[in-house]
């Protein structure tokens, strides 16, 4: 399986799980489990889009891109961006 089929895979599966849209993929990375993602999810739509709340999740990926298991690490508002240190 390619990046690209699994990144879309797993924001399919965390959008199915979680009822919110996948905005961004912030991290990828591969270890002796299978992959490890890092992904930004809206859960509040707002007006102006720059008050939207953010929420990043840590998913945990088999081989094949299936979520194993994921958490929610943070929440922060668009204009606040997600990025620490």
């Amino acid at each position: 399986m390619d990046l690209t089929a699994i990144l879309t895979q797993t924001k399919q599966q965390m959008s199915a799980i979680t009822g919110l849209t996948a905005e961004t993929v912030a991290r990828f990375d591969r270890d002796e489990e299978g992959w490890s993602v890092a992904i930004d999810m809206v859960e509040h739509r707002a007006i102006p889009r720059t008050n939207d709340l953010l929420a990043s999740f840590d998913v945990k990926l088999d081989f094949s891109g299936n979520v194993l298991r994921w958490k929610r690490t943070g929440r922060f508002l668009r204009s606040q961006g997600g990025e620490t240190g």
